[in-house]
């Protein structure tokens, strides 16, 4: 006779028990606790739930985006999905006003346990960032060495992995390659977005040169005249892009 199926609760459900048993503050294995350390770890456990979220949106996103053919309810998807990783991305900054609370001296009473441990660790987190499209070049050395460095033989193989594989800069990219932009009743849009930028740029130009601003001011405005320029440029000459 087959065994009655165990009844859904939310406490089995959701596995609650196992997730409140993961917060084991490394002060009272020292000896005393540090009450904040609880904080400092449910916001980083937080944090990683939230990582784990937005990859899953992500990793459907470049699924789509790995289609031939990207169809208006394919696009649909993949713009809802983004935007709901846009609103986890605010909450994840809203978090930050919690860890604030946690004042310096709080912290320096548990800081020691952790070493070597730092956030620069997170392999989620640097997924999340070869994912978006941030290339292994483009990075900023930490303590002139690659963040890499402090990551186990495994951890290290699961970022070479999503290296080689789509980003979602590399999928918005393919997608406009092949997204045409017609020709229609007289309206030409390239002809069009090059005049408008052009004018832009123009107008900025004119800011820079301006004797009705500080030298400073004007230095900051033709710096961003430059970039703006040069990304046009890009965008504009297939040479350069």
């Amino acid at each position: 006779m087959s065994s009655k199926p165990k009844q859904v609760t939310y406490q089995n459900y959701l596995k609650i028990p196992d997730l409140l048993s993961l917060q084991n503050p490394l002060s009272i294995e020292a000896g005393e606790l540090a009450h904040d350390e609880m904080l400092f770890i449910i916001t980083h456990q937080t944090y990683e739930l939230w990582f784990k979220q937005i990859l899953y949106e992500l990793d459907s996103v470049l699924n789509l985006f790995q289609k031939k053919s990207i169809n208006e309810r394919r696009m649909g998807i993949i713009v809802s999905q983004l935007e709901r990783i846009i609103v986890i991305q605010k909450i994840l900054i809203e978090q930050i006003a919690v860890i604030e609370t946690m004042a310096p001296a709080d912290f320096l009473q548990f800081r020691d346990l952790l070493a070597p441990a730092s956030g620069f660790q997170s392999i989620q987190f640097r997924l999340l960032e070869i994912k978006m499209g941030l290339k292994k070049e483009k990075r900023i050395l930490f303590e002139k060495q690659a963040f890499s460095s402090a990551l186990g033989v495994e951890e290290k193989a699961i970022l070479e992995e999503a290296e080689n594989e789509l980003s979602l800069f590399d999928g918005v990219n393919r997608w406009l390659e092949r997204t045409p932009f017609l020709d229609f009743d007289g309206f030409s849009f390239w002809c069009s977005y090059r005049e408008a930028v052009e004018e832009n740029l123009k107008n900025q130009e004119e800011a820079f040169k301006s004797n009705q601003i500080s030298d400073e001011e004007a230095k900051r405005l033709q710096g961003s005249y430059e970039n703006t320029r040069k990304n046009f440029d890009a965008i504009v000459n297939e040479k350069k892009h």
